[in-house]
C-alpha cells in the first residue's frame, strides 16, 4: 500500500514539474516578444517643400548615439549626415535611419513651391515728374502684398540731392534747380520692395 502511494506522489511531482516548465518557457518567449526596438521614428512621414529643410528625429534606446542616415530617391530629396532632409524635387521618396543592427523607414513627401506674394509699392504718379521750385508734392504710396494693399507698413524715403529735393515724410519740396531721385522702400515679412521716382525741378 505505501509503495503505491509513494508512485502516486512521484507521478504528482512530475506533472508539477512539468507544468512549471512550460510556464516559465512561456513567460520567456513574452518577454522577448516585448522586447523594445533599438530605433524608431518620431513620426511617421516628414513633408517639405521643394528648397525647404527639416530635421528628421528617431528614438533610440540609448542617448547620444551614431545614427546612420540615407534616402532612397535623392533626386527628389538628400539627406545630411545629421539627419537633414532637403526638398529637390516633388515626389515621393523613402528616408532611412539605422543604429545597433536595426533599420527603420519613414515617408517623405516633398512639395510643390507654393506661390508667395510679393511685396511692392505703387504711385498715382509716373516714374519720372516735373515741379516747379517751391512746389511740394505728396508721393501718396502705396505698400501691396500681391493685390492686397498694406496700411501699416512703414515707407522710408531717401533723396539723391537734398540741394533739389527734400523730403518729410512722403512729401517732396522742390529747392533748387536739377533733378533728384527719390527712393521709396518698405519691409514686410522678410521682403522688401523698393520704387524710385525722377524728379526734375525747374523755374517758373
Amino acid at each position: 500500500m505505501k509503495r503505491i502511494i509513494y508512485l502516486i506522489l512521484a507521478a504528482l511531482s512530475c506533472v508539477l514539474c512539468f507544468v512549471g516548465c512550460k510556464g516559465d518557457g512561456e513567460t520567456s518567449s513574452s518577454s522577448s516578444e516585448a522586447k523594445k526596438s533599438n530605433i524608431e521614428f518620431a513620426q511617421n512621414e516628414i513633408t517639405l517643400s521643394v528648397g525647404d529643410s527639416v530635421q528628421a528625429e528617431v528614438i533610440t534606446s540609448k542617448n547620444n548615439v551614431y545614427v546612420f542616415w540615407s534616402i532612397r530617391d535623392e533626386n527628389i530629396a538628400t539627406i545630411s549626415d545629421d539627419g537633414v532632409i532637403t526638398g529637390i524635387t516633388e515626389g515621393q521618396t523613402i528616408c532611412y535611419a539605422s543604429f545597433s543592427g536595426e533599420t527603420v523607414m519613414c515617408l517623405v513627401k516633398v512639395t510643390a513651391v507654393s506661390a508667395k506674394p510679393m511685396l511692392s509699392i505703387s504711385l498715382p504718379y509716373p516714374q519720372e515728374i516735373t515741379l516747379y521750385v517751391g512746389d511740394t508734392l505728396d508721393l501718396r504710396a502705396v505698400v501691396k502684398l500681391g493685390d492686397a494693399v498694406l496700411e501699416s507698413v512703414e515707407v522710408t524715403y531717401t533723396t539723391s540731392s537734398a540741394s533739389v529735393a527734400t523730403m518729410d515724410g512722403g512729401k517732396v519740396t522742390a529747392c533748387g534747380v536739377g533733378v533728384a531721385t527719390i527712393t521709396l522702400s518698405a519691409t514686410y515679412e522678410g521682403q522688401t520692395a523698393s520704387v524710385s521716382v525722377t524728379v526734375n525741378m525747374v523755374e517758373k
